[in-house]
C-alpha cells in the first residue's frame, strides 16, 4: 500500500518528481503517474486503485492543476473515499468552486517548505487532520547533532573596505564550531548567498536545514574595531545570546574565544578537553600576522591566478612576522599546490609547498591538516599509494576533514577503486550534504555501476539541487551537474532538455561545456562529446588529466582518434601558456 498518492498537472511534472524523490528518501512510499495514463479505462483502473490504497492524497496546487480535469477528478475521488488530503502550493492560487469544497478547512503547505510537508505527512499518518498552521522549523536531526549556520558578517566599516575581516570572522566561527563533535555547520559556500539576499531567519533556517543562526557585523577604523554577534533560535524566534565588543585589533582573539564559548554555553554543549583547546587556539597571538593571514585567505577564495599569488605573498608575510604561525605556513603550502595544479606544472611549486609544509610540521608535528597537504603533494607528484596513506591518516586524526575525503575519493576514482571512492565521497556527503558532495558520490556510484544505490542517491540529491538553484539560479556548474543527476535518476528526457537549454546559452565556460560533453558520452553520443571538447578548449578548458581519464570511454575509432588529436593540441596549448612559469 502506498503511503502517498501524488496528484499533479502535466506541466508541473518536474516539481512532482522532485518532491516524490525527496519523500522517498525520507522513507515514504509514493504512487505517482510518471509515464502518463491514457484512456478512460486505464484511468478508472489504475488511478482508482492507487487512491483507494493510499494513506494520504497529496495534491500540488498551481494554475495548471486547477485547470486540469484529471486532478479535479482525483481530488473528488480522494475526498469521497475520506482520504487524508494535504494541499501543497507551488504557486499562490485562488481555488475554484470544484476544488474549494474538497479542500475547505485544510491548511495548505508551501512546496518549498519541505520540513513542514514532512511534518504534515507524519501527522496525517497518525490520523490527525492538518487544519492549523504548521510550525516552521528545521527537521529534528536523527543523530542528536546540533545544527547551526554562521551567516556572513556585515562589513560596517566607514568605507566598507574590510570584507576580508567580516569574512574572516565568519570563517573562523564555521571552522571552530564545525570541529566540535556534536555540531554540524553548513559550509562557507552554503551561506554566502545570504549576504546578497535578505530573508527572514526562519526561511534561512529552513533552506539550510538548521535550527540556530549566528549573525553579526564588524567595523574597523584604523586600529579600532567593533564586532557584534547574535545567536538566534529560529524554532522559538528568540535571540538567546548577543554581544558587542569594542577594542583594538589586538583584542580580536579574546572576542573570538568569547563568542565560541558563549555559544557553546548557550547550547549547553559540554566540550571535551581537546575541543576546549580548539576553541582557544588561534595559531598566533601576533595581531598583525593574523590580519595578513585573514587577508590571504580572503584572496585565496577568488581562485584566480592573480589572487593565488597575492594570497601566497600574504601567507608568507604572516609567517615571516610570526615564524611559529603554523596555519600561515600551511596556507602557503596549499596555495602552491593549487597553483601547480591549476596554472603551472613547474615542479618548483611543489618544492615550495614542501618547504612551507616542513615549517608547519616543525611547529605542530603531524596534524590532520598537514597530512592533508602532504597527501596532496604526493598526489600531484603521481604517487597515489603514498597520497592515499597520508590522506587516510588525516581522516583518522580528524573524522571531519572534508578536503581529505574529497581528495581521497578523486584518487580512488582515478585508479578505478570505486568502492573506496564511494566510501570517501559518502563521508563527505554526510558531513556537508552539498550539491558538489552529492555529485562526487553519484559519479563514483555510476562508475561502480551500482544502479540501485545510484538511483536512490540521485533521487535524494535532486531536492538538494532544487533548493540550491533557487538561491543561485545562475550557477553553471550546478545546472550542468543537475542534468547529470536527472540522467542518473532515469529521467532521461528531462536530462536531455536541461542539457539543450544550457547549450543554447553563449556564456558557458570551458569546464561547463566539457562536463556537458561527458553527459552526452554517458548517453552514448560520442560525436557530441568530441565536438563539445573542442569548444571547451576554445573557451579555456585546461584540465588535461581530467580529459585523459575519459579517453577510455571513446570506443568508436574515428571519434577516439579525433579525441586524441584534441588532447595533443591541448597539451601544446598548456605548454605554450606555461613556457615562462611565474614564481612569486
Amino acid at each position: 500500500m502506498p503511503d502517498i498518492f501524488l496528484s499533479y498537472a502535466k506541466s508541473d511534472r518536474t516539481h512532482a518528481l522532485d518532491l516524490a524523490g525527496e519523500l522517498r528518501a525520507h522513507g515514504f512510499s509514493v504512487w505517482i503517474d510518471q509515464g502518463g495514463i491514457g484512456g478512460a479505462k486505464n484511468w478508472a483502473t489504475e488511478i482508482v486503485e492507487a487512491i483507494d490504497a493510499c494513506t494520504t492524497f497529496l495534491c500540488l496546487l498551481s494554475p495548471h492543476s486547477l485547470a486540469s480535469r484529471n486532478v479535479a477528478k482525483e481530488l473528488h475521488l480522494a475526498s469521497e473515499k475520506q482520504k487524508n488530503i494535504l494541499p501543497v502550493v507551488i504557486e499562490k492560487v485562488k481555488l475554484p468552486s470544484n476544488f474549494e469544497y474538497s479542500l475547505a478547512g485544510l491548511q495548505r503547505v508551501q512546496y518549498d517548505d519541505r520540513p513542514a510537508i514532512l511534518q504534515a505527512l507524519k501527522t496525517l499518518q497518525h490520523g490527525i487532520a492538518v487544519t492549523e498552521p504548521l510550525p516552521i522549523s528545521a527537521p529534528a536531526p536523527a543523530d542528536n547533532s546540533i545544527r547551526i549556520a554562521v551567516l556572513p558578517f556585515d562589513d560596517l566599516s566607514p568605507d566598507h573596505d574590510n570584507q576580508w575581516f567580516a569574512d574572516g570572522m565568519m570563517d573562523e566561527l564555521i571552522s571552530t564550531l564545525g570541529s566540535l563533535d556534536r555540531v554540524k555547520v553548513p559550509s562557507r559556500s552554503d551561506v554566502l548567498h545570504y549576504r546578497k539576499h535578505q530573508k527572514k531567519s526562519r526561511e534561512i533556517a529552513r533552506e539550510l536545514g538548521v535550527r540556530y543562526l549566528i549573525e553579526g557585523g564588524v567595523r574597523k577604523a584604523n586600529a579600532k574595531i567593533r564586532i557584534n554577534a547574535s545567536l538566534i533560535d529560529t524554532l522559538c524566534s528568540e535571540q538567546i545570546w548577543t554581544n558587542k565588543f569594542d577594542g583594538s585589533f589586538e583584542d580580536v582573539f579574546a572576542f573570538q574565544e568569547l563568542v565560541a564559548k558563549n555559544i557553546t554555553d548557550a547550547l549547553k554543549l559540554k566540550l571535551t578537553p581537546t575541543e576546549e583547546q580548539l576553541v582557544e587556539d588561534h595559531g598566533t597571538q601576533n595581531a598583525e600576522a593574523y590580519e595578513l593571514y585573514l587577508k590571504g585567505r580572503h584572496e585565496q577564495y577568488y581562485l584566480t591566478k592573480e589572487s593565488y599569488l597575492r594570497a601566497l605573498d600574504l601567507y608568507e608575510a604572516a609567517a615571516a612576522l610570526d615564524p611559529k604561525f603554523a596555519r600561515a605556513h600551511l596556507g602557503a603550502a596549499s596555495i602552491c599546490c593549487a597553483y601547480y595544479r591549476e596554472y603551472s606544472r613547474d615542479p618548483k611549486w611543489l618544492d615550495r609547498a614542501g618547504a612551507s609544509l616542513a615549517s608547519a610540521e616543525a611547529i605542530t608535528g603531524e596534524s590532520s591538516n598537514s597530512l592533508r597537504v602532504r597527501g596532496m603533494i604526493a598526489w600531484l607528484k603521481g604517487d597515489n599509494p603514498e597520497a592515499i596513506s597520508f590522506l587516510t591518516r588525516a581522516t583518522e586524526l580528524d573524522s571531519k576533514n572534508l578536503s581529505s575525503y574529497n581528495i581521497l575519493g578523486n584518487i580512488q576514482i582515478s585508479i578505478g577503486n570505486y568502492p573506496a571512492a564511494i566510501h570517501a565521497f559518502q563521508r563527505a556527503a554526510d558531513l556537508e550534504g552539498s550539491t558538489q558532495a552529492y555529485f562526487n558520490l553519484l559519479t563514483a556510484l555510476s562508475n561502480a555501476k551500482d544502479r540501485v544505490r545510484l538511483l536512490e542517491t540521485a533521487n535524494k540529491a535532486l531536492p538538494v539541487f532544487a533548493r540550491y538553484l533557487l538561491r543561485e539560479p545562475g550557477d553553471q556548474s550546478a545546472l550542468v551537474s543537475r542534468a547529470f543527476v536527472l540522467f542518473w535518476a532515469d529521467r532521461i528526457q528531462e536530462a536531455e532538455d536541461a542539457a539543450a537549454l544550457l547549450l543554447a546559452r553563449d556564456d558557458l565556460s570551458g569546464q561547463a561545456l566539457y562536463n556537458l560533453g561527458c553527459l552526452f558520452s554517458s548517453a552514448g553520443n560520442q560525436q557530441t562529446f568530441v565536438a563539445l571538447f573542442r569548444k571547451a578548449i576554445d573557451r579555456g578548458f585546461r584540465s588535461i588529466e581530467e580529459a585523459r581519464s575519459n579517453e577510455v570511454d571513446i570506443q568508436e575509432p574515428n571519434y577516439r582518434l579525433e579525441f586524441q588529436q584534441l588532447l595533443s593540441e591541448l597539451e601544446t596549448i598548456i605548454e605554450r601558456e606555461n613556457a615562462i612559469p611565474s614564481m612569486a
